[in-house]
């Protein structure tokens, strides 16, 4: 039984060659988590800031978040407490 001539130049240039597409992927795919990370993030951080503007502009109204949140007597009564 004959074999192929064994051609080690062949085989180091396609080692490097996988060497090279593996590094490749491995940026493709930490730029991708990063991406999406960061799009998470900024949905948290975008849901936050709304949360914030509501509860800002609910509390002078009265109107909370949540209705059976009792309110603390003596702070809308007008009455000074000193």
């Amino acid at each position: 039984m004959t074999f192929a001539p064994f051609n080690v130049a062949l085989q180091v240039i396609a080692a490097f060659a996988i060497f090279v597409l593996g590094y490749v992927a491995l940026l493709v795919s930490l730029v991708i988590c990063l991406a999406v990370s960061l799009a998470i993030g900024k949905g948290i951080n975008e849901g936050a800031r709304q949360l914030l503007a509501f509860a800002v502009r609910s509390a002078p109204a009265k109107t909370f978040i949540s209705s059976d949140v009792p309110l603390i007597s003596g702070l809308d009564s007008g009455v000074n407490c000193n």
